[in-house]
């Protein structure tokens, strides 16, 4: 048998998994920094938005009493794992614990200004 034909074929048998590997790989989606969309439960609902392009902002509504409030330019803490955003109406705090690896939950928490927590609940989307 011609040796350029084997040494070609043997050459193409060990790339083609990797070809093949570059030319099937899904590229990976970006996670997003921060919640994006609306979050709810039974009695609560909130959502989340950007504006003037630089301010987080936060929408939440009690779905019993039709009570909402709108908070914007969230302080962001925490680290890559889980990340805190603050937002503050007079001293009263409103923080969301948010996960990347878990987008689709949202922990709210409402401190009075004695720091007291007076709402502490998981909003799923």
């Amino acid at each position: 048998m011609n040796l350029k034909a084997l040494t070609l074929a043997a050459i193409l048998g060990v790339a083609t998994p990797a070809i093949a590997d570059i030319a099937t790989n899904t590229p990976v989606l970006a996670q997003n920094a921060y919640p994006s969309g609306s979050y709810q439960d039974g009695t609560w609902a909130v959502s989340f938005s950007w504006s003037d392009g630089d301010s987080f902002n936060y929408s939440g509504r009690n779905k019993r009493t039709g009570d909402s409030i709108q908070l914007y330019g969230a302080q962001a803490s925490g680290n890559a794992q889980r990340r805190v955003y603050t937002w503050y109406n007079g001293q009263t705090r409103y923080q969301v614990a948010w996960r990347p690896s878990d987008p689709n939950v949202v922990r709210v928490q409402v401190f009075a200004p004695n720091g007291r927590e007076v709402l502490n609940r998981l909003l799923r989307r």
